[in-house]
């Protein structure tokens, strides 16, 4: 494992509202390839305007709004519409673990 991914894992760790999702097909802009993404847990101001129960069916309107708001580097409505299915649903299912308490996680076991 590389430092740089070591230190990022131990961010990770130290933080809890942060998750860092790597990419199996990167996100290309320009002469620039993105294959990591930082979600940050949102909070009730990133959910303005949006409804809570779509974000957490997944309704991609609304997750993609979401997902502009928090993640880093910023991803564009265009780069979310153009992702893998798979690494999509790899950030839908980070940003839902932001959004469920840990009381109904240890239910839901």
């Amino acid at each position: 494992m590389t430092s740089a991914k070591q230190e990022q894992n131990a961010e990770t760790i130290i933080d809890p509202n942060v998750r860092i999702v790597d990419l199996e097909t990167p996100i290309i802009r320009g002469s620039e390839s993105i294959t990591q993404i930082t979600l940050r847990k949102p909070n009730v101001g990133t959910l303005r305007n949006l409804s809570l129960q779509d974000v957490l069916k997944w309704q991609i309107e609304a997750t993609n709004t979401l997902l502009t708001r928090i993640t880093t580097p910023t991803l564009s409505l265009n780069d979310l519409n153009a992702m893998d299915v798979g690494d999509y649903t790899g950030l839908a299912v980070e940003l839902t673990s932001f959004l469920v308490t840990a009381k109904a996680k240890s239910q839901a076991v």
